[in-house]
């Protein structure tokens, strides 16, 4: 056998010491390698199995609770506004979400999504290399470990993150399908600004429902979940004017689309011809229309959500309500009919009746905006509040001259309380007086004697130019004249203040704004609102029963089906006054804008009209509230920050017109062009009757009565049945008098008649005149003591001249120079 040749010939010489020394130590070196590989391997899975217990669990009710943007309707049921928080979100189930927009997704975001099983192992290495490589953490991540990370855990960028959020993922596609993987995918994705969604960023970005995007627009939409703020394409377009930037960013995803044959050549060809259409101001960021009504739904809809709740009307709970409201994806219907509110507010901008402000630097006041910004607003200002009576549904509201320029500017209507001035008189004093068993044609004082329980230096308040005194006079025609003192006479005599402040309250008004003095419920320096002040003249014309205000009708859940809350259940409504006391309340009011009434300006057409003015405190602002067969409405014009208008500026003469003007547009723009009655039930079926009564004492009347010697006579007015007077004046006492001279008959006197002269019984309010003199300027021969008489004998036949009552009946109110309160009508 030939000798062995090449590499494998056997040694046999002797053996190297050094190389079997490093051969021993390289075999140790390689054990302690692999001792350590194993147990660092034993180590991070240690420290992964660590991670992968402190992981949360998995909770698929997240998905259910994601904010959603709420929609605001109009009563037609056609959108008006979105209304949302920081995140503006439009669910849409997967089957609204067009094909072309899920292939642009999945192609750029995982193009396995539908291999994998939530984890792309593939993936996952080569983003693992690339990270070292570029010493960061990114990439890797499937929709579902995505849609996992979105909602479950942080944003943090580290390893035990990422592997968690591998853990969590492969749990939740054994949980749900990849189809309901996708779908909360695409509702939850952030999408720059505050849109969330590609729902929300297709009406956001585009103005288009999910169905109308086209290929580029979806394309677009992909690119932005990588990078929503460089991809942002209002951002591009109108902030940085680089539209290529996002053009670019579309053109990425669609040439990844036909490389991978998800879109044709033909498709590809027609997407990247076009551009990008993008709407320049997000909706959530600008002013919606009708803005004056939608603000105060909203506030409407969280004061009843909370009363459905049983939460107390805090700040704080109006701020969790309000949130909830804005996050829940609520649809609420409102009772906005567009029409009449555009015209209402066209009535109140374009008025040219508006009274001057007294001192010309008042003609503009600077009004804060917030965050340092002010603008100028002219000045006064107006606001009307107007309400279907029978309902309690708000028909119109406007909250200033001019619609608002920013989310939450000061609504008039409901957020600023200003003196009424008498409009207050029929709510705290005349209502209240009647529905107590008084009666229209019950009487009352108005000449210049001190009012045992009135505050101020005089004693009693001024009727308007300081005169208008009639020594006595009806209710009624007190009510009609919007005499002041005639009213706080009624106040104290007959009402009292705890029985005016609770006839208030029942009327809807808040005790915050009731001023529990004469003057804040006589007068009306009870800072009220229009809307409060619509709902309570409301009242009257709704037979006595106070319905509270809605500005909406129901609010559904996000599936706009089921019904969450109707504002008739938890509607307060309760019974202010009697049936009859506001049968009688509405003759009043009637007679209030008559010829010869204070209102009479306030008139439109042929429809029945009735209602109040009101002038505050030196035409600091003026008011007129009242009632029609279809809405009732309240009116104030003044100065935003209280400066008197000009001297001139009353009720009647400003606030009154305005009145008639919105009323008229109302009614135009509603389609209403035949009369309704206010009172559709007749006196008798109300239970009054009309019973003829001393116009002095209230009581039935003697002969003495009809012969009064001032003319006061009888007067015949409504009662309720039971409630009229059963005994015979006790004031009057009959006297002869000489027909010439009215003094007691003399020797010379040829003629003589009896007549009516009045005595002030214990107690009545007459007694508290100062002097014998001012009583008998009214009342002639007027006495305390009912058998003494202090009237001279005639001694020369002369004619009688009566004296001199003052009927000039001036209107309106103010504070006279010794700064008593002014009260008018």
């Amino acid at each position: 056998m030939s000798k062995s040749k090449g590499f494998f010939k056997p040694r046999h010489g002797e053996a190297n010491f050094v190389l079997s020394v490093f051969m021993s130590s390289a075999k140790m070196m390689v054990l302690v390698i692999l001792i350590l590989m194993i147990s660092g391997v034993g180590l991070l899975l240690g420290v992964a199995k660590a991670w992968i217990e402190t992981s949360p669990e998995l909770d698929l009710s997240v998905f259910n609770s994601q904010a959603q943007t709420s929609f605001i309707y109009d009563k037609y049921g056609t959108l008006i506004t979105e209304f949302s928080g920081t995140e503006n979100r439009i669910s849409a189930t997967l089957d609204e979400i067009p094909q072309m927009l899920i292939d642009a997704v999945i192609t750029i975001e995982d193009a396995r999504f539908f291999e994998h099983n939530g984890v792309d192992v593939k993936r996952i290495v080569g983003a693992f290399v690339q990270n070292l490589m570029n010493n960061s953490m990114q990439g890797g991540s499937t929709i579902t470990q995505q849609l996992v990370k979105l909602t479950m855990l942080s944003s943090e960028q580290t390893y035990k993150r990422k592997l968690q959020e591998a853990y969590l993922a492969l749990q939740l596609e054994e949980q749900i399908s990849k189809e309901e993987i996708l779908e909360e995918y695409f509702n939850t994705i952030y999408l720059g600004g505050s849109v969330y969604g590609v729902k929300a960023a297709a009406m956001d970005y585009f103005g288009k429902d999910l169905s109308e995007l086209t290929l580029r627009e979806c394309a677009m939409i992909a690119r932005m979940i990588r990078n929503p703020t460089r991809y942002n394409p209002r951002r591009c377009y109108y902030t940085l004017k680089k539209p290529e930037q996002c053009e670019d960013g579309a053109d990425y995803v669609l040439e990844q689309m036909l490389k991978r044959g998800v879109i044709s050549q033909a498709d590809y060809d027609a997407a990247m011809s076009q551009k990008l259409n993008v709407i320049e101001t997000s909706a959530s960021n600008s002013m919606y229309d009708h803005a004056w009504f939608v603000e105060y739904a909203i506030n409407d809809v969280v004061t009843k959500m909370l009363r459905a709740e049983h939460m107390e009307d805090t700040s704080a709970n109006r701020a969790i309500m309000e949130q909830r409201l804005r996050t829940g994806g609520y649809h609420i219907y409102t009772t906005l009919d567009p029409d009449i509110q555009h015209a209402v507010q066209n009535a109140v901008s374009n008025w040219n009746g508006y009274p001057s402000t007294r001192y010309a630097t008042d003609a503009t006041y600077k009004a804060s905006l917030g965050g340092g910004e002010y603008i100028e607003v002219d000045q006064p200002q107006a606001a009307v509040t107007i309400m279907d009576w029978s309902t309690g549904e708000i028909v119109a509201i406007i909250g200033g001259r001019e619609e608002p320029i920013q989310k939450k500017q000061l609504n008039r209507a409901w957020q600023m309380e200003m003196p009424v001035g008498s409009s207050i008189k029929p709510l705290s004093v005349y209502g209240p007086a009647i529905d107590l068993g008084y009666s229209p044609a019950t009487a009352v004082l108005n000449l210049p004697v001190k009012i045992e329980e009135w505050d101020s230096e005089k004693g009693y308040p001024s009727n308007y130019g300081g005169s208008s005194w009639t020594g006595v006079e009806t209710m009624r025609r007190a009510m009609t004249k919007s005499h002041n003192y005639a009213t706080a006479q009624a106040l104290f005599e007959y009402v009292t203040i705890n029985n005016s402040v609770a006839y208030l309250k029942k009327l809807g008004v808040s005790a915050d704004h009731i001023d529990a003095t004469g003057s804040g419920l006589a007068l009306g320096s009870s800072g009220i609102t229009p809307l409060e002040m619509a709902a309570a003249f409301g009242a009257i014309a709704n037979s006595g029963t106070y319905l509270e205000p809605y500005a909406f009708t129901e609010v559904r859940y996000s599936d706009n089906r089921t019904v969450y809350l109707r504002a008739s259940d938890v509607q307060i409504s309760q019974q202010a006054f009697k049936e009859s006391t506001a049968w009688l309340l509405v003759d009043m009011l009637e007679d209030c804008v008559s010829s010869s009434g204070t209102g009479s300006r306030a008139r439109f057409g042929d429809m029945t009209v009735a209602g109040k003015t009101g002038t505050n405190s030196d035409s600091r602002g003026v008011f007129f509230a009242g009632m029609t067969g279809y809405y009732s409405c309240a009116v104030w014009i003044g100065h935003d920050n209280y400066r008197p208008l000009a001297s001139d500026a009353t009720g009647g003469s400003y606030a009154a017109p305005l009145w008639k003007e919105v009323m008229s547009a109302a009614y135009k723009a509603a389609g209403i062009t035949q009369n309704r009655e206010i009172n559709t039930r007749s006196a008798r079926d109300v239970g009054l009757r009309k019973v003829s009564v001393c116009a002095v004492s209230g009581l039935l009347p003697t002969e003495a009565c009809y012969n009064d010697i001032d003319g006061y006579g009888v007067v015949s007015d409504y009662f309720l049945e039971g409630t009229a007077p059963t005994v015979q004046c006790n004031m009057h006492r009959a006297v002869t008098l000489c027909t010439q001279t009215h003094l007691l008959p003399g020797a010379n006197c040829t003629a003589a008649e009896i007549f009516g002269v009045v005595y002030a019984p214990e107690g009545h309010p007459l007694r508290l005149a100062d002097s014998a003199s001012v009583v008998h300027k009214y009342f002639t021969y007027a006495s305390a003591n009912r058998n003494a008489l202090e009237i001279p004998v005639c001694t020369a036949c002369q004619p009688y001249i009566p004296p001199q009552y003052g009927y000039d009946y001036g209107y309106g109110e103010g504070y006279g120079d010794d700064g008593s309160y002014w009260g008018g009508y």
